[in-house]
């Protein structure tokens, strides 16, 4: 019964241990400054790790219309320590108008395993504009594959073709990263896009970007819907029927617990006389 009753609790604690293990974490939060003066374009982006661990190789990368300038690499980024990093374009549009600017962090845990940040903004060119094509997108779960709906309302009186972006960190892989999309006027159209996690830790969390560009009128419009994506674990046995496990072994514990202390007859033999 004693080998029973430790096998039992053994069971108990390596169960719960399993499933109340924590540890630490970076949480890499973005701001960014953008100036334009004529056809020069200045982009500052601040860094702060927000996690309780400190990041390593942190980097800076700006995407303007695919033109990338990367940031020096820094080695360690304390918790809630500052990297700053100043770009400079010279732009070389020809329609006024609100165009999308893409802002990726590249940086490592302690056991130099590769993470990203994204963050989207905007810069106006001569002109600004505001787009008359919006979205909205929910925040999914993903395990391994899963779709990532996109819904579209153009709130203009003419049709609009739309040049659709998803812009994903690079842990996921994204089948179609670009589709055109045509919106009548006054109406709504749904699409969807299928999205498969690459490198993704379960229990990360990451920012993704759908980017809505067209232009009407010799005028360039823009628009950033975000959403999140939190990564999941596969079901394996041990996640799928972890409270069965928990509630069946603290069950069993108790039972035996009591069983321990409920007293026991004795048998009493006589002796027979010869």
């Amino acid at each position: 019964m004693k080998v029973i009753y430790f096998l039992i609790l053994g069971i108990l604690l390596s169960t719960y241990g399993v499933f109340t293990a924590s540890a630490g974490y970076i949480t890499i939060k973005t701001e960014t400054t953008v100036a334009v003066d004529d056809s020069n374009l200045k982009v500052k982006v601040v860094v702060t790790n927000e996690g309780d661990e400190s990041a390593f190789n942190v980097q800076s990368n700006i995407n303007e219309n695919q033109r990338i300038q990367s940031s020096p690499i820094k080695q360690v980024l304390a918790v809630k320590e500052n990297f700053e990093y100043e770009a400079n374009y010279s732009l070389t549009q020809t329609k006024h108008g609100r165009y999308p600017l893409i802002i990726n962090i590249d940086y490592t845990d302690a056991n130099q395993y590769p993470f990203s940040a994204l963050t989207g903004t905007y810069y106006s060119f001569g002109s600004d504009t505001v787009s008359k094509v919006f979205g909205s997108a929910n925040d999914i779960r993903l395990a391994r594959y899963t779709t990532l709906p996109l819904k579209l309302k153009n709130i203009d009186e003419e049709s609009k073709e739309v040049l659709v972006r998803l812009i994903v960190p690079k842990e996921s892989s994204v089948q179609e990263k670009v589709k055109k999309v045509t919106i009548q006027p006054r109406s709504e159209v749904n699409t969807i896009f299928n999205i498969s996690n690459f490198s993704a830790l379960t229990g990360s969390r990451y920012q993704v970007f759908f980017i809505l560009e067209y232009e009407d009128e010799n005028k360039h419009y823009s628009n950033i819907i975000p959403c999140s994506i939190h990564v999941d674990a596969s079901k394996g046995f041990f996640k799928r029927y972890k409270w069965y496990i928990i509630a069946g072994s603290s069950v069993i514990f108790v039972v035996l617990i009591v069983f321990q202390f409920v007293p026991r007859k004795r048998s009493s033999s006589g002796k027979q006389n010869p």
